[in-house]
C-alpha cells in the first residue's frame, strides 16, 4: 500500500515539475486555439506557475501588466486558479481568479481603485462629467462568459462630484452589488453628505437589459443652478426631488 502511495506521489510530482518548466506562452496559446476563452493574452512571459502578460483583452476592455501566481492543485481539476495583479488605466487591481476549461470565470476578493474619469472612459455614461475616485471591493464573481455575472460586492465613490452646468458635490456614494432572483444583478445606490442626496437602483437582466432609476433630492442650501442642472435630465417630483429613469441595453454603453 505504501509503495502504491509513493508511486502516485512520484507521478504527481513529475507532472507538477513538468508543468512548472513549461513556458506560459505555449500553454496559453494552446488554450486559446482549442477552447472558447472569453479573453485574449498578449506578450506572455514566464512559467505557467509564475508568469506575466503585457496585456489582456476582455470584452474590448484592456488590462495591462498582468501577473499571476498559479495554484498547482487546480490544474488537476482541469481549471486555472491564480492570484493576480494587473492594471487598468495605470491603476492597480488585485484578487484571485479561476477559469475552467469551459471558459467559466470565477473571482474572489477583487480590489481596485480607479479615478472617476477613467471609469467614465471605460463606459459611455448616461449624463454629466464625473470626478473623484472609485474604490472597488468585489467579494465574489461568477461568470459563464455571457449574460450578467453573479456578483456580490461594494463600490465606494469618494469625493464624488457630478458636473452638468457646474460641479455638484455628492459626498461619498455607496454602490452595493448583489444577485437578484431572475439570474440578473441589482445595484443599489445611495450617498452620504454633499449638496444632493441620491437614492436609486439599477436592475440588470441576464439579457444585458437594464432599468435605471435615481432620485436626487437637493439640500436645503442648494443653489438654483443645481436645480436647473437636474431639470436638464431628470423630472421634478411633487416632493421637490428629481427622478431620472432610463432603460436600455448594456451594449449601448460599451459594456
Amino acid at each position: 500500500m505504501k509503495r502504491r502511495y509513493y508511486i502516485i506521489l512520484a507521478i504527481i510530482s513529475y507532472l507538477i515539475f513538468a508543468l512548472a518548466s513549461t513556458p506560459a506562452a505555449k500553454v496559453i496559446s494552446l488554450a486559446q486555439n482549442n477552447f472558447n476563452l472569453p479573453v485574449k493574452f498578449y506578450g506572455v512571459q514566464g512559467s505557467i506557475w509564475n508568469g506575466q502578460a503585457d496585456s489582456l483583452l476582455a470584452q474590448n476592455h484592456r488590462i495591462d501588466q498582468l501577473k499571476w501566481s498559479l495554484n498547482p492543485a487546480a490544474l488537476l481539476l482541469a481549471s486555472i486558479s491564480a492570484d493576480i495583479q494587473a492594471s487598468i488605466k495605470e491603476q492597480n487591481i488585485i484578487g484571485h481568479i479561476s477559469v475552467n476549461m469551459n471558459g467559466d470565470i470565477e473571482a474572489k476578493d477583487l480590489r481596485a481603485t480607479l479615478s472617476a474619469k477613467d471609469v467614465q472612459q471605460l463606459a459611455a455614461m448616461p449624463f454629466g462629467e464625473l470626478d473623484g475616485k472609485f474604490v472597488l471591493n468585489i467579494e465574489s464573481l461568477s461568470w459563464p462568459g455571457n449574460g450578467i455575472p453573479d456578483t456580490t460586492g461594494t463600490i465606494k465613490w469618494h469625493q464624488a462630484k457630478l458636473t452638468l452646468v457646474e460641479a455638484v458635490d455628492l459626498g461619498q456614494v455607496i454602490i452595493n452589488i448583489k444577485p437578484d432572483d431572475n439570474d440578473g444583478m441589482l445595484i443599489e445606490i445611495e450617498n452620504k453628505g454633499g449638496a444632493l442626496s441620491i437614492n436609486g437602483s439599477i436592475a440588470l437582466s441576464d439579457k444585458k437589459q437594464y432599468r435605471l432609476q435615481l432620485d436626487f433630492n437637493p439640500a436645503s442650501n442648494a443653489n438654483a443652478n443645481i436645480k436647473q442642472s437636474l431639470a436638464m435630465f431628470a423630472k421634478r417630483q411633487s416632493n421637490g426631488s428629481y427622478r431620472f429613469k432610463q432603460n436600455g441595453n448594456l451594449n449601448q454603453l460599451g459594456l
